[in-house]
């Protein structure tokens, strides 16, 4: 019994959800820019789809989307109630601890002896018999409840992976019907690239990675600098405030088209117009003169061991280059959107900064815009802002 409860006292349950990353090579980013060349002859050649086919594909990346937001949000209940059991586990541990130390376990039965017939008369003698029994079986029943909630925790841990295998599923599901159909997500989202912006951006990866010295079979991560390890994001901008919300929206664009799309990040607008490095990472990508977005910044990194490349559209004055080490007190750019911009950014209607992020690392472990895009979550989920319209004053405030 001793043993078993020893055992039992001991045992400490960790979560741990590891994201590993395919291993990617220069091959791999020349066969990508095969496609999309292959894409644009087809499309040069006169190959479009029928409206009735893209509206299935639009209606397809909807499901899908909904169905990415659904999981999310059962992962991220399942996670708080882990949280949760491992705290019951700690305090069932800590006390079964108090009750083993009053009964003195180590010293053996003799306790419970020293204890019954150290009493005074008969009644005394009953009383402390009955406390000792009701301690023995308060503590096994302690013991009990203990084994059934890391029992429990182990099973919601199960739960969890297997949403993770879900939503991974999911994501590849909507790259793949992308894919076979032919149709750019960019079509039906709010901030985009062309193909022949796409086949630029492709060309300007591999270049990078043949300086850096990278072979064609080589994993990438092997030639190129390791993301640096940060905690947390903070705000990209020392002041401000969220104008556009993620999700869809309708608006009219400053060359006076009334559009609807999915705005997958967020819109800040704010007084001082430095744009900061949201966490300590590498710069990944940098995008110029897009027309849709402007220029384009794409910074890898590794917080709490998941990989997220956070994105800023619409900048001006950029301060970083591609390979560049940042930390979160970076300026990398100034804001943009405004009249400076508006002729090569068709996209915007007035100086903010559109700030994204998306799971795993763009440009490095795929070069698809689409497959960005797919990629894209709710930046207020991963970065504290307040309620849209409400002004923050500095970068770190809880809200």
């Amino acid at each position: 019994m001793k043993i078993k409860n020893l055992i039992l006292i001991s045992l400490i349950l960790f979560l741990v959800v590891p994201f590993n990353a395919n291993a990617r090579t220069l091959r791999d980013f020349r066969n990508e820019l095969a496609s999309l060349e292959k894409k644009k002859a087809d499309q040069d050649a006169g190959k479009a789809l029928k409206q009735q086919e893209i509206n299935d594909v639009n209606h397809k990346i909807e499901e899908t989307t909904n169905t990415i937001k659904e999981h999310e949000a059962t992962i991220a209940n399942l996670t708080k109630e882990i949280e949760i059991l491992n705290d019951q586990a700690k305090e069932r541990e800590l006390e079964i601890k108090e009750v083993l130390h009053f009964l003195q376990i180590a010293d053996g039965e003799n306790a419970y002896l020293e204890y019954i017939f150290g009493a005074k008369d008969i009644t005394d003698f009953i009383y402390r018999s009955a406390v000792s029994g009701q301690l023995v079986s308060y503590n096994d029943k302690l013991i009990d409840e203990y084994n059934a909630t890391i029992k429990k925790n182990e099973q919601k841990q199960k739960d969890l992976k297997a949403e993770m295998v879900s939503l991974d599923k999911k994501q590849q599901e909507l790259e793949v019907s992308l894919t076979s159909l032919g149709k750019e997500l960019n079509s039906m989202l709010d901030v985009s690239m062309t193909i022949d912006e796409e086949i630029a951006a492709a060309k300007k990866n591999i270049k990078m990675y043949e300086d850096l010295g990278c072979k064609d079979d080589e994993d990438i991560n092997t030639c190129t600098s390791k993301v640096p390890y940060s905690g947390n994001f903070v705000r990209p901008l020392t002041s401000g405030r969220i104008t556009s919300v993620y999700g869809w929206r309708c608006y009219t664009r400053n060359n006076g088209q009334y559009y609807c799309g999915y705005h997958n990040g967020i819109d800040l607008a704010g007084g001082n117009t430095n744009v900061y490095a949201a966490a300590p990472g590498t710069v990944g990508a940098i995008h110029w003169q897009q027309s849709c977005g402007g220029n384009m910044i794409f910074i890898h990194h590794n917080v709490g061991g998941n990989y997220y490349t956070t994105a800023y559209f619409h900048t001006k004055n950029i301060r970083v280059k591609v390979g560049d080490y940042v930390d979160q007190n970076t300026i990398i750019a100034t804001m943009g959107g405004d009249s400076s911009t508006w002729w090569y950014d068709k996209c915007t209607t007035g100086q903010h900064l559109h700030f994204a992020v998306a799971r795993g690392l763009y440009m490095k472990d795929y070069t698809s815009f689409s497959t960005y895009e797919s990629r894209n979550i709710n930046p207020t989920s991963v970065v504290n802002f307040p309620s849209p319209g409400v002004w923050f004053a500095n970068r770190v405030q809880r809200y």
